[in-house]
């Protein structure tokens, strides 16, 4: 009893402490700092929160902050948003270690959904630089098709291989505008989530599936979130989701 009762204390007192140090800053990239700073100092609960109130409320992260707070999750044993967090990371750095790690963590729990190869990161670069490569390609094509324009008038020779480029940059163009992004992904982040052949809570339930796989999103209409499961298009709740956004 007396233990129980200290646990209940400790979890009082750290809940009060975290929140007498937010309320000391209400500037994100404060409270960042605090909480940077309280992870050094190993407080990692106490950062852990603040971490959150950062990306739920304020809806800003770093790549350092992600990657603490996927270690703090692991540690904790929570590994489904530990995945969640380490998919975030690989969105904004493109850095291959953490697909290491995310198959490392999906081998241990026997989760679906890790596999990655050249095309996935192709498409994460692309969703990371897609302005500045779609601007690239639009000034090549402008540039070629001003070329093409001057040799025409001059009426020195016909430019064919010129036309072939200026064919082939906008046929790139219009495949990475159209296709290059591909579909978000997701992971799921409760135990005991169902699959339905439905957007309705009505609608049979076809699956009932664990926290930490990755899933491939089709659609989504309202709360409901379609998605491609074992090659089958099945809809879970948004709310079971980690969506991982372009």
């Amino acid at each position: 009893m007396q233990n129980l009762l200290h646990k209940f204390l400790l979890s009082i007192g750290l809940l009060l402490n975290s929140v007498l140090l937010f309320g000391q800053t209400s500037d994100p990239t404060e409270t960042l700092q605090l909480a940077d700073s309280l992870f050094a100092q190993e407080k990692y609960t106490e950062s852990l929160e603040l971490y959150q109130v950062i990306l739920e409320e304020d809806q800003l992260y770093s790549p350092g902050m992600l990657v603490k707070m996927a270690f703090i999750k692991e540690g904790l044993g929570d590994y489904s948003e530990a995945l969640y967090l380490l998919n975030l990371f690989y969105a904004k750095t493109s850095d291959k270690r953490a697909l290491r790690k995310m198959e490392e963590l999906a081998k241990q729990h026997q989760l679906s959904g890790y596999r990655f190869n050249d095309m996935e990161f192709f498409r994460t670069i692309y969703k990371r630089y897609h302005l500045q490569i779609i601007g690239l390609l639009t000034a090549a094509s402008l540039l070629v098709f001003s070329f093409i324009l001057y040799k025409k008038r001059r009426g020195s020779y016909r430019p064919v291989s010129a036309g072939v480029v200026f064919v082939l940059i906008l046929a790139v163009l219009f495949a990475l505008i159209n296709f290059g992004q591909g579909r978000d992904r997701a992971v799921i982040l409760t135990d005991q989530a169902y699959l339905r052949v439905g957007p309705s809570s009505g609608a049979n339930v076809k699956e009932i599936i664990e926290k930490g796989h990755r899933v491939e999103i089709m659609s989504q209409k309202d709360v409901w979130v379609k998605i491609n499961w074992n090659d089958r298009p099945l809809y879970i709740r948004e709310s079971h989701l980690g969506i991982i956004e372009s």
